[in-house]
């Protein structure tokens, strides 16, 4: 009988053999995306989504996965990121992604060329705009969003839409917030220590460590609340996109604005 293999055993096993591989500097150069193939197929891997990948990569937006720091582990990533390829063409494509970003109040901060930087608007109209604008769901303030769209010949669909959400701001905040709280119950365990008679030195002490451990979890607790509502609107309006397709420029079709407060006007991000 052949050998089994569990999954677990299988990565670690490709792992190893990635790194033994990479003591060669020139062993992975010269690949080809035939070759690429080939491996996927002996390892039945899907042809289609090599073919996704490999369009990505073309398009720029494949990085490494940064290292996760302790405040990754604990509160969840500051950064949220999103792609789908979508039928249609980048020009129309993009015009979308704009009205939507401007319909949820933001506004160009950079243009890099191969992608546009948003940031919240800070005039009075804008916010006025966003305050009464159609549908529940505002996405927040504090964060920014970099957005590549780009035509990608051998994907899946010929627009790549690739969002990247810098929800940092949003999560310093609420590491600030469970920083007070733990200084603010350490204060109150000290003064029970060092001021208060037995037995009442031990509910302060207790109330002081409940105190910062009970406002530490509710910021972790807000901000993964709020990451994944983030993440899901950011899900949902791509899923728009990908199924409702701005029209090609010889197909007369509603405004492209109406559409899209239409769409903004339903429950879009639950």
């Amino acid at each position: 009988m052949p050998e089994q293999l569990s999954r677990k055993q299988v990565e670690l096993i490709l792992r190893r053999t990635a790194e033994l591989e990479q003591r060669e500097e020139t062993a992975l150069d010269g690949l080809t995306p035939q070759d690429l193939e080939r491996v996927a197929d002996e390892l039945g891997m899907s042809k289609v989504a090599l073919h996704q990948a490999l369009a990505e990569s073309r398009a720029g937006v494949l990085a490494p996965e940064e290292e996760r720091t302790l405040a990754d582990r604990f509160f969840g990533r500051g950064i949220i990121e999103a792609r789908r390829f979508v039928p249609g063409n980048a020009q129309y494509v993009r015009a979308a992604v704009d009205h939507f970003l401007q319909e949820q109040g933001f506004q160009l901060k950079r243009n890099l060329g191969h992608a546009q930087i948003w940031e919240a608007g800070r005039d009075w109209w804008t916010r006025m705009r966003r305050a009464f604008r159609a549908g529940a769901y505002r996405l927040p303030r504090d964060v920014e969003i970099e957005v590549c769209v780009t035509d990608v010949p051998g994907g899946p669909q010929p627009v790549l839409v690739a969002l990247r959400v810098d929800a940092m701001r949003a999560r310093a905040t609420r590491v600030g917030a469970a920083t007070a709280s733990v200084i603010a119950g350490t204060a109150v365990v000290a003064a029970g220590a060092l001021m208060l008679p037995m037995p009442v030195e031990i509910f302060a002490v207790a109330g002081g460590g409940l105190a910062g451990l009970g406002g530490t979890w509710l910021s972790r607790s807000s901000y993964r609340d709020e990451r994944e509502r983030l993440s899901v609107a950011v899900e949902r309006f791509l899923d728009f996109l990908e199924h409702e397709p701005p029209p090609a420029p010889s197909q007369p079709a509603r405004d492209p604005i109406t559409r899209l407060v239409d769409f903004l006007s339903r429950e879009w991000w639950r």
